[in-house]
C-alpha cells in the first residue's frame, strides 16, 4: 500500500475543487498540527502551509512529540510543496501549557478559500503534564476539553457578526461587502478532528457544541483517540454526533480502546509500523486515494497492551485521581519536564523517582501490585514459546521492578516497629 507522501504526490496539482476533502486529508492536517507553527505565522496570525517550507529543513518548526520525527517531517514537507495542501491557510493557532491547571492544549484551523475550515486538535506531546492530563480523562473533565469547546465555538462564530460600527452610511458598497463577508463565513463548512488525545477533544467539542453551531459541522474525525468514562461524560452526547463521525484505529489498537466509545463508522487501518507504534499517524497507509483499510475490520490485540488497557479500566473510579497524581509527582521528582528529560536523567533521576515511590498511598500500591501480577501472567502467555533463558530474564526484570516499587513500604513498616 501507499503512504501519506505517496498520496500527496499522486494528487499532484489536484486541489480540493478537483477532489473533495476526505479521510486521508483529515489525517494529514492532524499530523501537521503536531508542529509548533508559531514561527511561520505573520503579525495577523495567518500563513499558508506553503510558507512553512523554508522553516522545515532548518528545524525551526519543532515536532511536539517524542521519539524523533517518525516520518512526520517528510509528510509535512511534501504537503507544503503540494498545490492541494500548500495553499491552505493556517490561522487561530493556540498552544498552552500550564502546570497549575494540568493543561497541555493546542489547536489550529486550516481553511480552503471560502469553502471550508478544518479545526485540528493536537494530541499528547512529550511533556509530563500532557501525559498526566491524558490519563485524567479517565476520572474528570479536563481543562483541555473545556478549552477545545471554547476554541470551536470561537472560531466557528467569529464571522457571524460583521463590525459595521464606524462605517459611513454613504459607503453602501463597503457596507454590503462587509455583510457579504460575514454571510460567507456563516455558510462555511466546518470539519473537526484530532489524533490521540486530540481525537478525544474533537469528540468532546462536537458533542457539546450548541445545536445551531453543530449544524454547520459536516464531519468529525476521531483518529485513534481514547474515549470517556461514563461517570464523566454522558455517552448519549456521543450518540448524538455519531452520524457525522468517523473513528479510525490501527490494526493493533491500544490508545483508541481505552474507555472506548462506539462509533458506527469505525475504520481499521493498515500501518507501516508494528504494535504500539501503529498509533503514529505518519505510518498509516493509503490505498487508491483512500485510507488503506485492513481486510479484517476488527482490531487485533497484543496481550501486553490488552493487559495495560484492562488494568486502567479496572481501577476503581475514586482511586484513579490518586494514582495519576502520585505517578506524576514521582516522575516530576527527577526534575524532568518531558519524556526526553526522563530518558536523560540517569541514575540520579531514577533515585529521585524511587524516593517518591516510598510515599505512595495504599490505593496506588495496590493498583501497581495488581498491574505487576497481570503483567507477569501476560508475559507468560506471550513468551511460552521463547527459550527458557529469555523467560528467566523477563521474570528477573519484573522481580527487580517489584522490589523497587515496594521497598518503601517495607522500610516504613520497619520504622513503625
Amino acid at each position: 500500500m501507499d503512504d501519506l507522501r505517496d498520496y500527496i504526490e499522486w494528487l499532484g496539482d489536484v486541489d480540493f475543487n478537483g477532489k473533495p476533502f476526505n479521510d486521508v486529508d483529515a489525517v494529514i492536517l492532524c499530523l501537521i498540527s503536531y508542529f509548533d507553527l508559531a514561527p511561520v505565522l505573520d503579525k495577523d496570525g495567518e500563513a499558508t502551509v506553503a510558507e512553512c517550507m523554508p522553516f522545515i529543513p532548518e528545524g525551526k518548526l519543532k515536532l511536539k512529540i517524542t521519539g524523533g520525527d517518525l516520518g512526520n517531517v517528510d509528510v509535512f514537507r511534501a504537503a507544503a510543496a503540494s498545490k492541494r495542501f500548500g495553499q491552505l491557510y493556517i490561522s487561530d493557532y493556540v498552544e498552552e501549557m500550564d502546570l497549575d491547571q494540568n493543561l497541555q492544549f493546542s489547536a489550529v484551523t486550516f481553511s480552503f478559500e471560502d469553502e471550508w475550515s478544518f479545526i485540528a486538535f493536537r494530541g499528547t506531546d512529550s511533556s509530563l503534564i500532557g501525559w498526566k492530563e491524558d490519563f485524567m480523562i479517565g476520572y474528570t473533565q479536563t481543562v483541555a476539553q473545556r478549552k477545545a469547546l471554547e476554541y470551536a465555538r470561537r472560531v466557528i462564530t467569529k464571522g457571524d457578526e460583521a463590525d459595521l460600527d464606524g462605517i459611513p452610511s454613504t459607503t453602501f458598497l463597503r457596507r454590503r461587502s462587509t455583510i457579504e463577508k460575514a454571510r460567507q463565513e456563516a455558510l462555511r463548512t466546518w470539519y473537526i478532528g484530532g489524533h490521540s488525545k486530540g481525537g478525544n477533544l474533537a469528540l468532546y467539542a462536537a458533542a457539546l457544541l450548541p445545536e445551531e453551531l453543530m449544524d454547520r459541522v459536516e464531519h468529525v474525525w476521531d483518529l485513534d483517540g481514547p474515549g470517556f468514562a461514563p461517570e464523566v461524560m454522558s455517552l448519549d452526547l456521543i450518540e448524538k454526533i455519531d452520524p457525522k463521525t468517523t473513528k479510525v484505529i490501527p490494526e493493533y489498537d491500544v490508545i483508541g480502546r481505552i474507555m472506548e466509545v462506539k462509533i458506527t463508522d469505525t475504520k481499521v487501518i493498515v500501518s507501516n509500523n508494528m504494535g504500539i507504534l501503529e498509533h503514529n499517524i505518519a505510518s498509516w497507509c493509503v490505498d487508491h486515494g483512500r485510507l488503506g483499510l485492513s481486510e479484517v475490520q476488527e482490531p487485533k490485540e497484543n496481550v501486553m497492551d490488552a493487559t495495560l488497557r484492562n488494568w486502567i479500566e479496572s481501577i476503581p473510579f475514586d482511586d484513579r485521581a490518586v494514582l495519576i497524581d502520585e505517578l506524576y509527582e514521582a516522575a516530576a521528582a527527577s526534575g524532568a519536564e518531558n519524556l526526553e528529560d526522563m530518558a536523560a536523567g540517569g541514575i540520579a533521576g531514577l533515585e529521585a523517582i524511587l524516593s517518591k515511590v516510598k510515599g505512595f498511598s495504599d490505593e496506588t500500591k495496590r493498583s501497581l501490585a495488581e498491574l505487576q501480577v497481570a503483567a507477569v501472567d501476560a508475559a507468560k502467555k506471550k513468551i511460552t514459546d521463547m527459550p527458557a533463558t529469555v523467560i528467566d530474564i523477563t521474570k528477573g526484570l519484573v522481580s527487580t521492578l517489584s522490589e523497587a516499587i515496594f521497598k518503601g513500604k517495607k522500610e516504613a513498616e520497619k520504622a513503625d516497629e
